[in-house]
């Protein structure tokens, strides 16, 4: 064994995890930041990412074919594909990331599920949506995250590190492994005692076809998701700041008008032609001609942008988001094959309805569009002549339609010129923004102008209804809800997991370090074993090294090489690779802290120094020394 890489870190390191499949290693520092950087015979940053707000890392975790790295910050776990660091997947979570392994599967025919359609790109919105084929493995295996939920005292297990399918009891979780045919799961626990429980898990092997199943619709059902809520993104902002300052300085204006108010102005300024000497001033001198003219052009801009959102992109993903959702159906119908998983026909019925109420919620946003931008350019092309005349200019030029004027008229009668909600104001002759808003519709849609609406609601007003109409319900509640009823709809549970095997008292044998990945159990090659001898009078060599052989078959069951790490009475550290017939060793720096080795046993990485040392140790090179 030789040391080839000695590095200085500017930030101490905390966490550390070497890939399964390359000379891969990430590192993650005192700070929200961690990196990936490439070892062989040299030290090379391959990328590098700080997130900001998400606290500091907790832990990282690879996945058992390298693609992806999952980063484990205080309550979010992020996972980030191998190439460039992109960030393809995030779920909100206190559990920490234990161990991240791939069971076998029997090959079958594959599920075909519905293609996905092309959703068109959306303009000026950057969309972080993940991509199925770079968080989803081959379909010949399963991968499973290990979580340990400690508020909870269980272990989690997450399909494709996304999707929750079940948990086991452990209550004081030190670390945790499964077996790559998925039939068992060995939990170490460290309460009054160290104990190694292991757990019948074959329902699990049993379902893993049918999981990946449920797993591919549920990322597609995500990443279609994700996309709505770019879409929503993008028409906010396309709309947000339009009327805003139009709002501000009328609303101002009117607060200031006593004892009249801005109804009556307007009023008197339409049948009139004269304004006072406030509204003239305001007109001419506040508003300006130029800047109603600018104002009536951006404005029906925004609107044409929000109709195109959501003809083009928001309906085109509901309609594929419903396709998943039937084929997700028809699963759960199937109860012999996913009824087990505790896939459920009414939640997912119920988010069908929910998906079904927000199209027609957005069907009503765009009838409100329809309305409110003809009452609004009626009403600024009115102002901007009214605004001209009172300049002494050439009123002429701005052509207004009988049935524009009786917009106008109609609107000004009404005299509820501003809806107030949460200390803002809004002219109510543009009703867009309610939708917008996490509080009920002021201003409910006229459904029987709406030939869609008008036909639904008849279809549904005698039979039994498979949606529920709420007209006011703003399009961000109508999502809201979709969510929520989404995140049900994928609570999967399996069945006899907490079943245990055997459980052995260990706490007079081996002490479990907690700073490195300890436990391998039977025969996962995912996960090495390295343990720390607490008898100090027990000499490590080839002579004794089947009687220490024979203590580590009576715990954990396998026979083939392990790792060691022994403490001597000086404390000094020694790291020795056991196999069949030899045993090598290399002595550790004294103030060693951590250590780290790759899971083909070729590689070490030692840190040291408070953190600020990382050594690179060649595993199978001689050095002479034994």
């Amino acid at each position: 064994m030789t040391f080839q890489v000695d590095r200085t870190s500017a930030n101490p390191i905390e966490h550390s995890a070497w890939s399964p499949t390359m000379d891969l290693l990430a590192l993650s520092y005192d700070s929200a930041e961690f990196s990936v950087v490439r070892t062989c015979m040299s030290w090379q940053a391959v990328w590098t990412v700080k997130e900001e707000g998400e606290g500091d890392i907790h832990g990282l975790v690879w996945r058992s074919d390298g693609k992806v790295l999952a980063v484990n910050f205080k309550e979010v776990v992020n996972l980030y594909s191998v190439e460039g660091g992109t960030l393809l997947h995030s779920s909100s979570t206190l559990d920490s990331v234990v161990s991240w392994c791939s069971i076998s599967v029997t090959s079958r025919l594959p599920v075909i599920t519905p293609v996905e359609p092309h959703l068109p790109q959306i303009e000026d919105v950057k969309t972080d949506i993940m991509s199925i084929r770079d968080l989803l493995e081959s379909k010949t295996d399963l991968n499973v995250m290990l979580l340990a939920d400690k508020e909870r005292s269980c272990v989690r297990l997450a399909a494709q590190g996304m999707l929750h399918i079940g948990a086991v009891p452990a209550p004081g979780i030190d670390s945790v492994g499964i077996t790559p045919d998925g039939k068992n799961l060995c939990v170490v626990t460290n309460q009054t005692s160290t104990r190694c429980t292991v757990y019948n898990t074959e329902s699990l092997a049993e379902h893993t076809n049918n999981i990946n199943d449920v797993t591919m619709i549920y990322s597609k059902v995500l990443t279609l998701s994700e996309y709505l809520l770019s879409t929503f993104k993008a028409m906010t902002d396309s709309w947000d700041d339009v009327l805003s300052e139009f709002n501000k300085k009328l609303f101002a204006f009117h607060m200031s008008l006593h004892p009249s108010n801005l109804s009556e102005q307007f009023l008197h300024l339409l049948v009139t032609g004269t304004a006072s000497m406030d509204l003239e001033n305001f007109l001419v001198h506040t508003l300006k001609e130029k800047e109603i003219s600018k104002l009536l052009q951006s404005t029906m801009q925004s609107y044409k942008g929000i109709e195109k959102l959501i003809t083009q992109n928001f309906m085109c993903c509901c309609y594929a988001l419903a396709t998943q959702l039937q084929f997700l159906l028809g699963m759960s119908r199937w109860y012999d094959k996913y009824g087990e998983l505790g896939l459920k026909e009414e939640s997912v019925q119920d988010s069908i309805n929910k998906l079904s109420g927000l199209m027609i919620k957005a069907q009503e946003m765009l009838q409100c569009i329809t309305h409110s931008k003809a009452k609004l350019s009626s009403f600024l092309k009115w102002l901007l002549k009214a605004t001209i005349s009172l300049s002494d200019g050439n009123s002429s030029t701005v052509k207004l339609s009988e049935d524009e004027l009786n917009l106008v008229v109609k609107f000004l009668k009404t005299g509820n010129l501003f809806s107030t909600r949460a200390d803002t104001s809004h002219f109510n002759i543009d009703t867009v923004w309610q939708y917008f808003s996490e509080e009920n519709i002021l201003v409910p849609p006229e459904y029987y102008n709406n030939k869609i609406l008008d036909t639904v609601l008849t279809l549904l007003k005698d039979k039994k209804p498979y949606l529920t109409v709420q007209p006011n319900l703003s399009l961000v509640q109508s999502h809201k809800l979709l969510t929520e009823s989404l995140l049900k709809c994928f609570e999967l549970n399996l069945h006899d997991l907490d079943i245990p095997l055997k459980s052995i008292d260990i706490t007079n044998l081996y002490t479990l370090s907690s700073d490195a990945k300890l436990l391998r159990y039977v025969n996962d090659t995912n996960l090495i074993n390295m343990i720390t001898i607490s008898e100090e009078n027990l000499q490590l060599s080839n002579q004794n090294r089947h009687t220490i052989t024979d203590k580590i078959i009576s715990i954990f069951g396998y026979d083939r090489d392990f790792i060691l790490v022994t403490k001597a009475a000086n404390n000094a550290l020694t790291i020795c690779i056991c196999f069949e017939d030899d045993i090598v060793k290399t002595e550790l720096p004294q103030d060693t802290q951590k250590i780290y080795i790759s899971e083909n046993r070729r590689l070490g990485a030692i840190v040291s120094s408070q953190g600020r040392r990382i050594q690179i140790l060649d595993l199978e090179e001689d050095n002479g020394e034994e």
